[in-house]
């Protein structure tokens, strides 16, 4: 009888072990794209463009609030930063640069990364240029050029490649006339994005952060003349 009660005990702690381990393991097997973000005006834009991803589930965090691991439980985070040399969290850099599901740094405050966004992502941060949206201003993507709409951030961070590491250049732009210069930049499952606009360039590369397609079809963006 004491056998039986003792093999019994066992059979029940191996299940709530089981149990246990299921509960612990389903966050970071969770579905799920988070975005966090500095500034809650940007919370519109990006469930707008989630919506098109209804298989994920979307967490909206604070920059603030922001716990160490975070980026490592979902397929895909976006980082968004408005709020010009607002600083940005070392638990997030730190996850940010360590990251190895799809991450995508949006905006200012990137020069945070000290070295390591030349060593991570092959970037110089050089400085921020105010936008003139004027004839000239135009963003080159994908074969395709639209010029600049009202949206974004009212300075562009330049940056420059270094080729410390290889990248793609996945979108460019050019403002007040000026040479082309890295609009959208990948670096692996890493992403930066100049900017924190959610038109035609971020629609259309959406799927790439993401790195699942999206149910809906794309619409074709107004073209404009190509660089020369």
């Amino acid at each position: 009888m004491t056998k039986y009660i003792f093999a019994s005990m066992l059979i029940l702690m191996a299940a709530f072990a089981t149990l246990a381990g299921l509960k612990l393991s389903s966050p970071s097997g969770e579905r799920c794209i988070s975005v966090i973000y500095d500034n809650a005006k940007v919370l519109s834009g990006m469930r707008s463009s989630l919506a098109h991803f209804p298989e994920f589930q979307s967490h909206m965090i604070p920059m603030a609030d922001y716990e160490a691991g975070t980026i490592e439980r979902c397929q895909a985070t976006f980082i968004v930063n408005t709020e010009f040399d607002n600083q940005v969290p070392r638990r997030l850099v730190e996850d940010y640069l360590a990251a190895e599901k799809h991450v995508v740094w949006m905006g200012y405050n990137i020069w945070y990364l000290g070295e390591q966004l030349n060593k991570k992502l092959g970037l110089r941060y050089i400085g921020s240029l105010s936008k003139v949206r004027n004839q000239s201003c135009a963003y080159f993507y994908m074969g395709r050029s639209v010029r600049c709409d009202e949206e974004g951030l009212s300075m562009q961070p330049e940056i420059v490649p270094t080729n410390e590491v290889r990248i793609e250049i996945m979108a460019e732009s050019r403002t007040r006339g000026r040479e082309l210069s890295p609009y959208v930049v990948r670096a692996k499952n890493h992403f930066y994005m100049a900017d924190v606009n959610f038109g035609n360039v971020f629609q259309a590369l959406l799927t790439e952060f993401v790195g699942s397609p999206m149910r809906v079809k794309t619409l074709k963006p107004q073209q404009v003349a190509g660089p020369n």
